[in-house]
């Protein structure tokens, strides 16, 4: 091995210079690919321009390496820089798909993981094995998608109402009031905990299912941040409190900030928190949220888990799960839909299983959509909790501790501009009624909370 031209191609650049919308940060946000990932997809990308430079024949990318040279082929002085280094120009050969060609790369392909594995030992199979960052949580794609199964349901329950009243009614003429609603109460509320045990354990299996190397596994806190809060703001907020804990950023007695230290940064979403604060100058916090919260190193944090999020809920086996669950509701619900029309129809008091029977179905819609994001808010952090970190050094990773207790880690002076966002639930955008005590003036004297 080349040690000299491989510690060369290690310490080349690719967001060098820094910019709001470098290399590595468009290429996670236009694959939904997570910090992580990215890393290692560049890094086996370096892998093998090495094994393409030191090589006598030809060699093949995987579909991730792919598209990680294709990325750099856009960003042209890089690529050409990048080529002055190795000491060759690497010509990227698109395939047509044509026979011969099939089995050119078929070769290529067996003498690259050869030589790469007399380089650098085994190929990662997350970024050499499969096609995309998903592949390696195994879970194959449902027939049909949950809102069209949602919509066959309703017309289903619809057309099953009539023969369910018939089935029924022989039985709700022998069983009256209060004893009904007496016992349909409690069976909802066995059935939902019931629901609730079975479908933690589900998820938790399913999570167990994915590859062990996969990228589920090796998250960022800020990721499992916004898995677990599903809001952008909070990154945010961890970003900005690191700013104020080691004194870049200040607060003010009026609860306003300013930047004090323009290169005391330790991450890319530092930087730019700092570099937005240099523009604004003296703001409040409101404004500065707004404001970061459209920059691409934030909200890829957002857009590649909720991409994970669609893809698990897309996927057979949370399909079944829904399935499940929409089904035994829908039973349940039928009950209470067929006493109340089997009352009505008898001109009998309905008050109490009319109520009953509305309370049930927003319930049921609440708890249907709290499923859909379960495995995010609950599955996946409490993984990380009880079974991942435990085996990790994290007790001086102020992140970690973030994830792990939240605002409650915060440092005193943010902590009343991280209320005053969340009680108004303004994310920045808006100042409410008032300014109220974070703005430490009236909405007229700060701009909205808006203003510099």
């Amino acid at each position: 091995m080349n040690k000299e031209l491989w510690e060369k191609i290690l310490s080349f650049d690719f967001d060098n210079p820094p910019s709001e919308y470098g290399f590595s940060t468009r290429l996670a946000n236009e694959n939904f690919w997570t910090k992580d990932f990215t890393e290692l997809a560049i890094l086996e990308y370096k892998k093998f321009m090495y094994l393409a430079t030191t090589s006598e024949f030809m060699v093949s990318p995987s579909e991730i390496v792919d598209t990680v040279w294709h990325q750099h082929l856009i960003f042209t002085q890089s690529y050409q820089d990048f080529c002055i280094l190795i000491g060759k120009t690497i010509q990227h050969i698109p395939s047509t798909h044509n026979k011969e060609e099939y089995e050119k790369f078929k070769l290529a392909k067996e003498r690259t993981k050869k030589f790469y594995s007399n380089n650098f030992g085994e190929q990662p199979n997350t970024i050499w094995e499969y096609n995309d960052m998903y592949g390696s949580l195994n879970l194959e794609k449902s027939k049909f998608k949950i809102r069209t199964f949602i919509i066959f349901g309703i017309l289903s329950f619809i057309a099953l109402t009539i023969p369910a009243y018939f089935l029924l009614k022989p039985i709700y003429l022998q069983v009256h009031n209060p004893y009904f609603i007496l016992g349909f109460i409690p069976l909802c509320i066995l059935t939902f905990i019931g629901l609730e045990f079975y479908n933690r354990n589900k998820l938790k299996e399913i999570v167990k299912s994915f590859d062990d190397n996969s990228f589920i596994y090796k998250l960022q806190p800020y990721e499992l941040v916004y898995l677990k809060t599903q809001k952008l703001g909070n990154i945010i907020n961890g970003t900005v409190n690191e700013l104020i804990d080691n004194k870049t950023i200040i607060v003010n007695s009026d609860n306003s900030i300013e930047l004090l230290k323009q290169n005391n940064t330790n991450s890319k979403e530092e930087l730019q928190t700092t570099s937005v604060l240099s523009e604004l100058g003296k703001t409040f916090y409101p404004n500065l949220l707004s404001q970061l919260a459209n920059k691409p190193i934030f909200w890829n944090t957002a857009n590649c888990m909720d991409a994970f999020k669609k893809y698990f809920n897309k996927s057979k086996k949370f399909g079944n799960l829904f399935y499940l669950n929409f089904g035994v509701l829908s039973i349940l619900l039928m009950f209470g839909f067929i006493r109340l029309a089997s009352g009505i129809i008898r001109e009998r008091p309905v008050t109490q299983i009319l109520i009953a029977t509305i309370i049930l179905i927003i319930i049921t819609i609440v708890f249907l959509n709290r499923l859909t994001k379960l495995v995010c808010t609950q599955t996946i952090p409490d993984l990380y909790k009880t079974e991942i970190l435990p085996t990790r050094q994290i007790e001086n990773n102020w992140q970690w501790s973030y994830f792990l207790l939240g605002s409650a880690v915060l440092t005193t002076a943010f902590v009343p501009l991280v209320n005053y966002i969340d009680k108004n639930n303004s994310n920045g955008s808006s100042c409410g009624t008032s300014c109220g005590s974070s703005c430490g003036s009236s909405c007229s004297s700060c701009g909205g909370c808006g203003g510099d």
